[in-house]
């Protein structure tokens, strides 16, 4: 990406990576590897999080695998001829179609029912039979939304007509929203969150009134501002925005209110490596994430020209809408040429509150990578159903280093807080001088994997990422440790509510302002993060 982009040029880092072995027994052993990290600058926002608890494991537990395929869930709305929901459906009244071919519904929930399917990641691991025991993932039985405000690529009234619709919106829905929702806005430089999941409009809105609006110089210098970087920046917005919220259960409503991409032409260049940044990467990721987006255009009905026609998605260009598909690949919808856009919002919230989980597992197991059409068909004359239009079938493996330093990067420099692990550290050290600091990280014990050792000690094993960032916001220095932990049999559950606590020493620059944690759960994949300040404790 061109350099002046502020959030995208990749600091180049090798990191050789200590494996540490933290035991409550004299049994000793140690590994080495090393990793690339590669950290993007950006700003970084903290969001306080709490997660749920899971009583402890037996001790006879023991770690198995059998041989599985991938489970493709599905989040299904469906309404009647007036686009109503329709309530009191059955799994027999759903047909799923992919490549033409019907596949056997595997689960199936009704709107009314708490959702047993967090994520696909985590039906994998229930498919596994992985009788190990699992980080649990935080259940809920609603929707949760996030509206983010597009400023990067909006005119100054374009942003005006945006902040007085969602205004407007938010002091329509009385003293408590219907629903979590979060509010987050793509600057010129960098995505930001302005507040993290409330039922409170009055903090939404407190929140936006104190962001001012910035000018849009992205547009206004089209020589170092390409169509393609903002686009890439959007897309790469989407996929920090995926990764963070994956560890919710319920799906997860992203209103993007923008203009987005309608003149994005064929010669416009987009990187297409930078954080997986093209649509099929991010769809995939959506997927995973159980993410729908919906995009509002705030620029009215004079701002669009007599070219639109109306299709199965809503109003939309005859020449490709770039940004604004990711909408129908989601399973969502694209809202344009109207004036009324704090009824979209709320339309769109609507939408997506109200939805059928369905999985299954594709009857073709070639994953060679090709798009797969996805589609369900309703057995009632009169019902419509929409969902995402498919997925590319990548096959599925361990992540290797190069994918491992991507998603480690993406956590370090992501505005918004992981929060599959409940993760508090602490440093010992002096101020914002150069030298050596001791931190000491607690994770609850509760959400990492445990196996079962053939003595019956319990073992876990992490990656975490100490990040030193500058006054700047850039990444100074970082390290990057593995470690294992090693409970002894009786005081696992006797020490089951208490969290594992693990200790590294980092090299800190001088001008140090505060450092981000990342912590990563080597077997699952789920992580959890804190921000905190470069102080003496």
């Amino acid at each position: 990406m061109p350099k002046h982009v502020e959030n995208q040029p990749p600091i180049g880092l090798t990191a050789q990576c200590n494996s540490v072995r933290l035991v409550d027994t004299p049994r000793l052993t140690s590994f080495q590897r090393f990793l690339l990290l590669v950290l993007i600058l950006t700003g970084m926002t903290r969001i306080s999080g709490a997660q749920e608890s899971q009583s402890a494991p037996s001790a006879d537990q023991v770690e198995t695998f059998h041989t599985s395929t991938r489970l493709v869930v599905l989040d299904v709305v469906v309404t009647d001829k007036a686009g109503n929901p329709v309530k009191n459906l059955g799994k027999d009244d759903f047909t799923i179609v992919e490549d033409n071919v019907s596949q056997a519904v595997a689960t199936f929930e009704a709107p009314e029912a708490d959702s047993s399917l967090p994520s696909q990641r985590a039906a994998k691991d229930k498919d596994k039979n992985k009788e190990t025991t699992t980080s649990s993932r935080p259940a809920s039985d609603r929707a949760m939304n996030i509206i983010v405000l597009d400023e990067l690529n909006s005119e100054f009234l374009d942003q005006a007509h945006a902040r007085v619709a969602i205004d407007k919106f938010l002091r329509s829905q009385g003293p408590r929203l219907s629903s979590p929702t979060a509010l987050l806005i793509l600057g010129q430089k960098h995505l930001e969150v302005l507040h993290d999941y409330t039922l409170d409009p009055g903090a939404l809105l407190d929140a936006l009134k104190k962001r001012h609006a910035e000018m849009p110089s992205a547009l206004m210098s089209s020589e170092l501002y390409s169509s393609g970087d903002r686009l890439s920046m959007a897309l790469q917005s989407l996929n920090l925005i995926a990764d963070a919220n994956r560890h919710f259960a319920a799906r997860k409503n992203v209103i993007w209110v923008g203009p987005g991409f309608p003149a994005l032409n064929s010669n416009a260049y987009v990187d297409r490596n930078v954080l997986g940044g093209d649509v099929q990467s991010v769809g995939n990721l959506l997927l995973d994430a159980r993410m729908v987006v919906y995009t509002l255009d705030p620029r009215g009905i004079e701002a669009q020209p007599a070219s639109y026609r109306q299709g199965d998605s809503g109003d939309q260009l005859e020449s490709e809408l770039t940004f604004e598909q990711v909408a129908p690949e989601t399973g969502g919808r694209i809202f344009r040429i109207r004036n009324d856009i704090d009824v979209a919002i709320a339309d769109s919230i609507k939408d997506g509150s109200f939805y059928y989980t369905l999985s299954y597992y594709p009857s073709n197991r070639d994953w060679n990578g090709k798009f797969r059409k996805v589609k369900v068909v309703m057995k009632r004359d009169g019902l419509a159903a929409r969902t995402r239009m498919g997925y590319f079938s990548f096959a599925e493996a361990p992540a290797n280093d190069q994918q491992l330093d991507t998603i480690l990067s993406r956590a370090v420099v992501n505005p918004l807080s992981y929060r599959a692990l409940n993760v508090q550290a602490f440093v010992k050290g002096s101020g914002t001088q150069a030298g050596s600091r001791n931190f000491k990280i607690y994770v609850g014990r509760n959400h990492l994997d445990w196996q079962t050792l053939p003595d019956g000690d319990h073992r876990c094993e992490v990656t975490i990422v100490e990040a030193s960032i500058a006054p700047s916001g850039k990444v100074a220095a970082h390290t990057v440790k593995e470690l294992e932990g090693i409970v002894a049999a009786r005081k696992f559950s006797k020490d089951w509510e208490k969290p594992m606590a693990f200790e590294m020493t980092a090299d800190v620059p001088a001008g140090t302002t505060h450092f981000k944690i990342v912590v990563r759960d080597s077997a699952t994949g789920d992580m959890g993060t804190t921000d905190m300040a470069a102080q003496s404790r």
